[in-house]
Formats: structure tokens, C-alpha cells, sequence
């Protein structure tokens, strides 16, 4: 009979949410150094500050894995990614809105996994299921944060009109 060990499940679970957090197309964003153009820096600077607060997530799970003597996961972009680098950053604000959403359902997921594991009593299982609970959180925070960006660019490009043509 296997017996449940909390540290494998919580290594686990911290190793889910860490290639969650780090297969994103918002991460692919902050770390591929797309250029864009000049202008909207609102939109820029909320990208690089949710990307930055993934980012801290991701350093916290790799230290309790760390401080467990466990593997952290090695991770890749999808290759389809690769084709967004001639892009409007509008346009893939969207795409991580999307993806956002996506990846909060898995979180919950991660979460109901994390509450059993903290359940059993150990002090690793209980700050990987404290982790999780935050970064279910902060995703739902990132993703109004970025449902405001997008409604903005949509009234800033309303009232600018119709483009002329010929």
C-alpha cells in the first residue's frame, strides 16, 4: 500500500504551479524582449508589473523546493509563440486575458490538491497551499487589471474614429 507523503504532493503541486506560471504567454512577453512601439506605456508597465509578480511566485515555489531538496521544473515556451513578435501589443493583451482566465482554473485545481496536502499537518505542505491560495488571488487581480487595459484601449481607440482611407 502506498503511504501519502505531503512533501511529494506539495513538490508536486509547487512544480505545477511554477510551469504554469512560467509557460505563459505574459512571461514569454517579459522575457523574449519584444520590441513594441512607442506609446501606451500604461499598458506596457501593467504587463511588466504582472509579469513581475508572477516572476516573485515563481522564485518562492523554486525556494520551498529548494529548501526541500527537490528538483525545480524545467520548462519551454510553446513554439507558436514565437510568431507573436511582429504583434500589437493590443492584440496579445487579449491572448493573456485569455490565458490568465485558463490558468486560474487550473489554479483552482492546485488549490483543492494544496488544502488536502496542508490537511495532513506539515509545515512545507502548508506554505506551498498558502502560495497557491495567493497566486489564485493575484490572478484574479492580474486578469481586472488587464480587463481594464483592454476597455481602455478600446474607448481610447472609439474616440480617436474610423481610420481615413485612400
Amino acid at each position: 500500500m502506498r503511504t501519502y507523503d505531503p512533501r511529494l504532493v506539495s513538490g508536486e503541486m509547487l512544480s505545477q504551479l511554477i510551469c504554469l506560471l512560467r509557460r505563459s504567454p505574459l512571461m514569454y512577453l517579459a522575457e523574449s524582449g519584444i520590441w513594441t512601439y512607442r506609446g501606451d506605456e500604461d499598458l506596457k508597465l501593467a504587463l511588466a508589473d504582472v509579469a513581475a509578480d508572477h516572476q516573485n511566485f515563481i522564485d518562492r515555489a523554486e525556494t520551498i523546493l529548494i529548501d526541500q531538496e527537490l528538483e525545480s521544473p524545467q520548462s519551454a515556451f510553446p513554439l507558436s509563440f514565437t510568431g507573436w513578435h511582429d504583434v500589437d501589443l493590443g492584440f496579445l493583451l487579449g491572448r493573456v486575458i485569455v490565458d490568465l482566465t485558463n490558468r486560474q482554473r487550473e489554479i483552482v485545481g492546485l488549490m483543492e490538491e494544496a488544502d488536502l496536502a496542508a490537511s495532513y499537518g506539515d509545515f512545507t505542505a502548508g506554505r506551498a497551499a498558502e502560495l497557491v491560495r495567493e497566486v489564485g488571488a493575484a490572478i484574479d487581480g492580474h486578469a481586472d487589471l488587464l480587463s481594464q487595459q483592454q476597455a481602455r484601449l478600446v474607448q481610447k481607440a472609439t474616440a480617436a474614429g474610423p481610420i481615413p482611407t485612400g
